[in-house]
This record gives C-alpha cells, structure tokens and sequence, in this order.
C-alpha cells in the first residue's frame, strides 16, 4: 500500500513537472510589443482633415524610449520621447512624453494622460478586451485578428504581425475605422485612425494613417 502510494505520488510530480515546462515554452506574445529602453520607431504620418477646407499633411514621428521608473502600483513603466520634424534632414523637435508598462497580462500607453490597454496577453486570434478599462471613457472592445500574418507597410515589409481592430462603424453617415498592426519584435508598425461624418453634403472628420519607416530594437 505504501508503495503504491509513492508510486502514486512520484506519477503526480512527473505530470506536474511536465506541465509547468509545457506553460514554459507558451508564446504569450509579448514581443509584440517590446518594452526596451533605447529602442525607437520612426513613421511617416499622412493626415487629411475635413470640413468646410480640406487640409493636408505629410510629416514624421519618432517614438522612443528614453528612460524606465516605477509607478504608484509598484510596477515599471517606460517614459516615450515623441519628436515630429516636417520632413527628412529636419531637426527632430520633441512634442509629448508619453509613458507605456507591459504587465503579464496587459500592454498599456499612457496617451495625453489618458490610459489605454493596447494589447491583452495572450495574444489570441479573436481574443477581445475592454481597451477603455483604465479611463473614463466607454468601455471599447478591441479584438485581435490576422495574427503571424504578413503585413507590408510601404517602405518595410514583416512577416509576423498582428492587428488589433479598435473600432469598426461604418453606416450611411459614419465611418469610424481604427486599427493598429503589431510586428513581433518591432511594436506598432501601421496605424489607421478615419473618423469620418457624411452627413448632408459636407464631409466632416479626419483621416490619418501612420506607417514604419525606420526602426532600431535594443
């Protein structure tokens, strides 16, 4: 009896050790949004603003991480330098300090001092979250789709990428498209934000989009 009973034991420790090394190997998706210090992106941005004169834009913005410090919860957050030049060969002006933290659970950019969740771990096709759940705004469900697909952006092309579809609202009056694709190992390489109102027969809103063009992961 007591042998089976050790014999019993021994069986449970060898399936509990097995486990904990398959949960091990588990790609949760983390890097598809990297957290590191000294790492940059840089976006050309075409903006086009409607109303009674259409506007036009083109310009760049660079994103880096600067510096890494602790928040009230305890937890390491990272600030966001922001700089915006008008084109190539320009100096880079900085225009925001942002901050992002990356839990084991969540992604999260503080954005003008509004907080949102970016990302949800595991990254899951079809997986859903509320990305308003730390601001006072609605709650919005953001939905991942298209995960390890291709994406080419324009000057940059990648291989695993995934999106994540913020919102989606077009009817006869509106269109309301917002979406982020997420490079693994890279972050966000597109961004397309449309909010548009065609109601009567003026077009109101804006469009703008944001695409990679150069970037450096330390």
């Amino acid at each position: 009896m007591i042998r089976q009973v050790l014999l019993f034991g021994f069986v449970l420790l060898l399936a509990s050790c097995k486990k904990e090394d398959d949960l091990s190997g588990i790609d949760l998706g983390y890097d598809y949004f990297p957290n590191k210090v000294g790492s940059y992106i840089i976006y050309d941005v075409d903006s086009t603003y409607y109303g009674v004169n259409t506007e036009s834009y083109s310009f760049q913005i660079k994103e880096e991480l600067i510096e890494e410090f602790v928040d009230n919860e305890g937890e390491p957050n990272v600030k966001i330098n922001r700089f915006y030049r008008p084109a190539n060969n320009t100096p880079w002006i900085l225009i925001d300090v942002w901050t992002q933290k990356r839990t084991t659970t969540t992604a999260e950019k503080v954005v003008d001092n509004i907080r949102y969740v970016k990302m949800e771990f595991p990254v899951k096709n079809g997986g859903t979250w509320n990305g308003n759940a730390y601001n006072n705004y609605p709650a919005q469900q953001y939905k991942y789709s298209n995960l390890a697909g291709f994406a080419d952006v324009g000057i940059l092309q990648f291989d695993n990428t995934v999106t994540v579809e913020q919102q989606n609202n077009v009817n006869l009056v509106d269109e309301e498209i917002f979406y982020e694709v997420y490079a693994k190992g890279v972050g966000m390489v597109f961004r397309q934000a449309t909010d548009l109102n065609t109601q009567g027969s003026q077009t109101s809103g804006y469009e703008v989009v944001y695409r990679a063009i150069s970037y450096s992961i330390e």
